[in-house]
């Protein structure tokens, strides 16, 4: 065995030592250089590159809210030789764009200044040879106040689809409301703060997710954003009897139905399926209906059902009746 790893290594040797022979060294050399010729003539061409600039507000007073901030960054489309351009991309030679709250300060809380502008001093560091092309954005903005806030409840925004014999019971948000810093304006016309929306598919099992809230131009959200909890039943099956009631007879007349009470058949979550009861469905049948019906049965249909039931079902869906004198003193 150590005789056969001898005569490998010996073999390794070999081969490696014709590889890397004079030849090779010289082939890699000019590799290199020409390598290097080419890098040289491209970077000697002129590109369009956009370049990320920081951006930053300083000097706000502690009584100050920003409501709506700068954006973190600029970008800048720049054109120059791919030196130049090389040079403002990998040495971060672009000073950040400081805007000063107090130079801008206004009573209307809400500061628009035009790119170019708020970029005055950054820009006048490029090179005499770049030109600027365009920015992301055309004007800086953003939007401030003194402490005015409110609480706004938050809504849920989405759909959730379940597995076959699954349902969504209940959607909690928590908190179910949150503060809003803004202006009257804006704060006058609020009447719900709304999450991202969220579209689930084929779920079977109880989950909560962290929802952020749908930003608004202006407004800030304490916090930004909440704890959706999305409450996933098996669906059951109940049946219960409710009464058939009566709408809009007159004083002398009263409705008599054969059966009084019918069956009421649906599908509910297991969490709900107790808390849904009689109370909860509402029968009727109209006077103004039984004028024009020229049978002595009529169709049932439900006014009301409670929220969580599905797939409901009246039987017997057609009742017979007949409509009584009431004597004054009955």
């Amino acid at each position: 065995m150590k005789q056969s790893l001898k005569d490998l290594w010996k073999l390794s040797r070999s081969t490696l030592s014709k590889l890397w022979n004079r030849d090779v060294l010289i082939f890699l050399v000019f590799v290199a250089i020409s390598t290097a010729f080419w890098i040289a003539l491209s970077l000697n061409e002129t590109y369009e590159e956009s370049v990320s600039v920081p951006v930053r507000l300083e000097n706000v007073p502690e009584n100050v809210v920003i409501t709506t901030e700068l954006p973190k960054t600029i970008s800048v489309t720049l054109r120059d030789k791919g030196f130049n351009l090389l040079s403002y991309l990998s040495r971060r030679k672009l000073q950040p764009v400081v805007v000063d709250y107090k130079a801008h300060a206004n009573r209307t809380g809400h500061v628009q200044l035009p790119t170019r502008s708020a970029m005055a001093a950054t820009l006048s560091r490029l090179l005499a040879s770049t030109q600027v092309v365009g920015f992301s954005t055309d004007t800086l903005e953003y939007f401030y106040n003194f402490g005015l806030r409110s609480k706004i409840p938050v809504r849920f925004v989405g759909e959730v689809g379940t597995q076959g014999n699954f349902v969504c019971s209940e959607i909690q948000i928590k908190p179910d409301s949150v503060t809003v810093f803004a202006s009257h304006r804006i704060l006058d016309t609020m009447r719900a703060v709304y999450v991202r929306p969220i579209f689930l598919h084929n779920q079977k099992d109880t989950l909560t997710m962290e929802a952020p809230l749908q930003s608004i131009r202006g407004a800030k959200f304490e916090p930004q954003s909440v704890k959706v909890h999305f409450v996933i039943d098996r669906l059951v099956e109940k049946t219960i009897k409710v009464p058939i009631s009566q709408a809009n007879f007159p004083a002398n007349k009263t409705l008599r139905t054969f059966p009084a009470h019918v069956d009421i058949t649906f599908q509910v979550g297991m969490g709900m399926y107790r808390h849904i009861t009689p109370e909860d469905f509402v029968v009727v049948v109209n006077y103004e209906d039984l004028l024009q019906n020229n049978s002595n049965s009529i169709n049932l249909s439900l006014k009301s059902t409670p929220e969580g039931a599905s797939f409901v079902r009246i039987h017997p869906s057609t009742v017979e009746y007949v409509i009584e004198e009431v004597h004054e003193g009955e």
